[in-house]
């Protein structure tokens, strides 16, 4: 999967209270973690409330959120963009690159992603508690867990490729 794509008409807009109080730590925990590990800035493509039938990309890290319910964080990356973030974040690391660090890496990123949204929602309704990250290439079906069910997804665009969000 070289770009993703969010159908016009497949996803609705999100509502101001949820996209402020919600979603905009998410983004901003992104940007961050992002531009601390890889360099990179991250710019917002696009931001829908949608029903997916699976996770977006070729490598996926799903993060389970835990409040009143539970609920998931799942970050994917077309091959090429993990790989290229995976090169940047572990520029002096002396081993190859190979998927079994390309995962580690991507989980990582979701880790310090669950992490800096964790401290940006202390305090509010939507405090969570978070679990290590699970990371697979390829279908990631098996790792969303509901599908069909609404979630909050977004674009990101980067100068090494572009990264999904999917909050469920």
């Amino acid at each position: 999967m070289d770009h993703f794509e969010i159908a016009p008409g497949a996803g609705q807009p999100i509502g101001d209270e949820l996209r402020s109080r919600l979603l905009e730590p998410f983004i901003a925990a992104t940007r961050a973690a992002l531009a601390e590990m890889a360099g990179t800035e991250v710019i917002v493509r696009a931001a829908v409330q949608t029903g997916l039938s699976q996770a977006l990309g070729d490598v996926s890290a799903v993060v389970r959120l835990t409040s009143a319910t539970n609920s998931y964080l799942v970050l994917g990356f077309p091959k090429r963009t993990a790989a290229t973030l995976a090169e940047r974040v572990l520029d002096h690391v002396l081993k190859a690159i190979d998927d079994d660090l390309i995962c580690d890496c991507m989980g990582e990123i979701a880790n310090v992603v669950a992490g800096q949204a964790k401290t940006l929602l202390a305090g509010t309704p939507y405090q969570f508690s978070f679990s290590l990250p699970r990371v697979v290439i390829g279908t990631a079906s098996e790792l969303v867990p509901s599908p069909g069910q609404d979630y909050l997804a977004v674009v990101f665009d980067t100068d090494l490729g572009e990264i999904a969000m999917q909050l469920q």
